[in-house]
């Protein structure tokens, strides 16, 4: 069976048939179809329930089988012990997939149902996303295909998650940074389609730069490995279920055998799969491979103020990442823009000065330097101070070198302005400077991937 073409019908379909849409609010299946009517998605939607003549303004047909016209996709939003024949009759109507809301199977301990629908997919050679999934978007469709209120921007990251809550707090948080999406997709409980089968998908999709997944399991490790090392872009994951007890929570959550976590570390590291500690780790980074190029090794940092340089450079020593000396070139350069209290070192100090012309300066600077491959520039708000104008400086500055570049303004209410600035000029910020010398650590661990593929 070739994973992405098929694939691609369940994903990126012509056609989709909502079985179990209601008009009522309080049900999945009201909340489904109006969220794929509402994204703008621009092929056919049929509604299914034998119970309703019209939802949402559209005809509702007694079943699938009673539609006129091509389904590629059934989106199933019904009591777990009906799915089975509900899944019958999208393969009889030739079905090329399926994704099942429903809970209600492995989750809670009935797998022999779970299995029954796994089979009657297969019987129909259908592909099977779930059950127990929230769905999925597609932003470059305008298809939102779950039960998340709200269609993120449209962008270069997919987010492969066996959570529900994960892809809810993702779109959240992405449209908070400005980041922009491409597929945010549940898997449940990976019944049919699981990690292996949408990292395949993905890998030569031409929409996808970055991929984050969340995991509880993963069902077939030999594959996934063969898989995501064959992958030309990041991958970034958060594996959890590493404890006695977050492992038992996995199994309840979807069904999910956690395994041993050191097994998880050693098939990451030999797939390059960067693994995140953190959910903060792992939106952090994945914002950051979306947007900038890989990194090598040498770190340069910039700040007005001392502390938080320190700071930085304390994080970068103890990730093993290399603040080197300057040249003396540059020493001299910096010598010329910097006040006479100032010292020309990495990481660089510019003594409370944060002009446009002393960012603008600095940064044009430590960026021209052979030894420095990466620059974090941080700026600590003083009132006296317009923190766009720093903000301005780092984006002109920029634009004119192929390094990354990560900033974290720090301050209140006052910097927002400048971080919207920042946001919208595709510069990685982070309100803390740990948080963006953290993402520094996963483009460099990113580089040595490639490198060695």
């Amino acid at each position: 069976m070739h994973i992405t073409p098929m694939l691609s019908k369940v994903l990126e379909p012509d056609s989709i048939a909502v079985i179990g849409a209601s008009s009522n609010r309080e049900k999945w299946g009201y909340r489904i179809l109006d969220n794929i009517l509402s994204g703008g998605y621009s092929g056919a939607v049929y509604p299914v329930n034998p119970n309703e003549d019209a939802v949402l303004g559209l005809r509702c047909y007694p079943s699938v089988l009673d539609i006129p016209h091509r389904v590629d996709l059934g989106i199933i939003a019904v009591p777990a012990e009906i799915v089975p024949a509900v899944l019958k009759a999208c393969g009889r109507k030739d079905a090329r997939g399926v994704v099942i809301v429903s809970a209600g199977f492995s989750e809670v301990g009935n797998r022999e149902l779970e299995n029954k629908v796994r089979d009657i997919a297969r019987d129909y050679e259908m592909r099977m996303i779930g059950p127990n999934t929230f769905g999925f978007i597609n932003t470059h469709l305008n298809l939102n295909a779950s039960i998340i209120p709200q269609m993120p921007e449209t962008g270069g990251i997919s987010f492969v998650t066996q959570s529900g809550t994960f892809g809810l707090a993702l779109v959240d948080w992405a449209a908070s940074q400005q980041m922009g999406l491409h597929l945010v997709l549940g898997v449940g409980n990976k019944a049919d389609v699981d990690d292996s089968d949408i990292l395949a998908y993905l890998s030569p999709d031409r929409h996808t730069k970055t991929i984050m997944m969340y995991i509880e399991g993963i069902k077939r490790g030999r594959r996934f490995i063969d898989v995501a090392s064959r992958i030309r872009k990041p991958v970034i994951a958060l594996k959890t279920g590493r404890s006695r007890a977050g492992s038992k929570a996995a199994l309840s959550h979807t069904g999910s055998l956690a395994g041993t976590d050191r097994i998880y570390d050693g098939a990451f590291k030999q797939a390059g799969v960067i693994r995140a500690g953190t959910i903060e780790e792992l939106f952090d980074s994945a914002l950051a491979l979306s947007i900038t190029p890989p990194a090598g090794c040498g770190i340069g940092i910039i700040s007005n103020g001392g502390g938080a340089a320190i700071l930085a450079a304390d994080l970068c020593e103890d990730l093993g990442l290399n603040l080197p000396d300057m040249s003396e070139r540059t020493v001299r350069m910096l010598k010329g823009v910097l006040p006479a209290i100032a010292t020309p070192a990495n990481p660089l100090d510019t003594a409370g000065y944060a002009s446009y012309k002393m960012f603008r300066d600095v940064t044009d600077i430590m960026l021209s330097d052979p030894g420095i491959h990466a620059l974090l520039v941080i700026y600590v708000h003083a009132e006296m101070v317009d923190p766009c104008l720093p903000a301005e400086a780092v984006i002109d500055a920029s634009e004119r070198c192929d390094k990354p570049v990560l900033t974290s303004w720090i301050g209140g209410k006052d910097i927002g302005t400048a971080v919207k600035l920042l946001e919208e000029n595709r510069i990685p910020n982070y309100p803390l400077p740990e948080r963006a010398v953290v993402a520094l650590n996963n483009l460099v661990r990113y580089k040595r991937i490639s490198q060695k593929r």
